[in-house]
């Protein structure tokens, strides 16, 4: 495994906070003992008790990342579920022997005596059950952090499939667009074009500036709703010169709506719907009503094709974010 730059500073800071945690509970267990002393009516020494709590939870701080490594080896979340829990089970008694044994041994060694079998006698009497909650504490720590991360992780991942999803669609939805709507308007342009020249000159113009916007929006660029409006506006644009289609279209908007940034393109298949269809007869007319709501904008379109046509209506909920400051 490479140590690269990322990973070297992850590693100083879990050491950073592995030396830290334990530091502050020497500091808590020296006061707590410290008063009970005091209380019995004992005569402890303050830094003679910060020294002897400093040294037990320094040797925990060697050994906390052994016991994070089997638990990283023996995940309770796994399809060995049951197995690893039998094995952490059985093996957190047995750590907290070797804790006890390497504690009595680092006490007989900081006082320059041999090693004391009654020392560690009474070490594994007065500490073992606490050693075993300790160690118990650790191991369940480390896989509720786990399965946060995990959770965290999952969340992270659905964010990114539906945000690939939406991208998806709109790439979708601009390739089908393309064809159908290009079609439609060069098919309007040719019979602008024998009695009005000039006109057709423009539409050609304004056509390519929409088919070049369409094409250059990426899936996950934001503006604001106000252009996307503005976009479908000039859609109808292109259909009323000429004067073969009569298009009318109203817009309601608050202006707080219309600065909300939503995903470039989301009106496209709304667009697709309209100008297909009014250019199918000879117009209509479109009402779009465009209102907040929450972290969404509503948007509701409908357009009614002429003569007599039926109308038609279209719902969306756009995710729209604050322009930026």
């Amino acid at each position: 495994m490479t140590l690269t730059p990322p990973r070297l500073r992850l590693l100083l800071l879990l050491t950073a906070c592995n030396l830290g945690v334990w530091t502050l509970a020497a500091f808590f267990a020296t006061s707590e003992f410290y008063r009970r002393s005091l209380v019995l009516g004992g005569g402890a020494e303050w830094s003679e008790s910060l020294q002897f709590q400093l040294v037990t939870s320094l040797n925990w701080a060697l050994f906390t990342p052994l016991v994070v490594f089997i638990a990283e080896r023996l995940p309770v979340r796994s399809s060995h579920r049951i197995r690893n829990t039998a094995i952490t089970v059985a093996l957190i008694p047995l750590l907290a022997a070797i804790r006890v044994s390497w504690g009595s041994l680092m006490v007989n060694y900081g006082e320059g005596q041999p090693f004391s079998e009654e020392l560690l006698k009474k070490s594994f009497q007065i500490r073992t059950h606490r050693w075993i909650a300790i160690m118990a504490a650790i191991f369940f720590i480390y896989h509720l952090v786990q399965a946060q991360r995990e959770a965290a992780a999952h969340e992270r991942q659905r964010v990114r499939a539906q945000t690939l999803l939406a991208r998806t669609k709109l790439d979708e939805l601009r390739t089908r667009l393309q064809p159908q709507f290009a079609l439609r308007m060069l098919r309007h342009i040719g019979g602008v074009m024998h009695d009005q020249p000039k006109a057709a000159d423009s539409l050609i113009v304004t056509l390519s500036g929409i088919l070049r916007r369409s094409m250059g929006r990426g899936g996950d660029e934001r503006i604001r709703l106000a252009d996307e409006l503005e976009h479908f506006d000039h859609c109808l644009d292109l259909c009323r010169t000429g004067g073969r289609f009569a298009l009318t279209a109203r817009y309601v908007a608050d202006d707080d709506v219309l600065a909300c940034h939503v995903p470039a393109l989301v009106l496209q298949p709304v667009i697709e719907a309209v100008v297909l269809d009014l250019t199918a007869g000879t117009g209509g007319s479109v009402d779009v009503r465009c209102e907040r709501q929450g972290d969404e904008t509503r948007v509701e379109v409908c357009w009614t094709v002429a003569p007599g046509g039926a109308a038609a209506t279209t719902n969306l909920r756009i995710p729209c974010q604050e322009a930026p400051a």
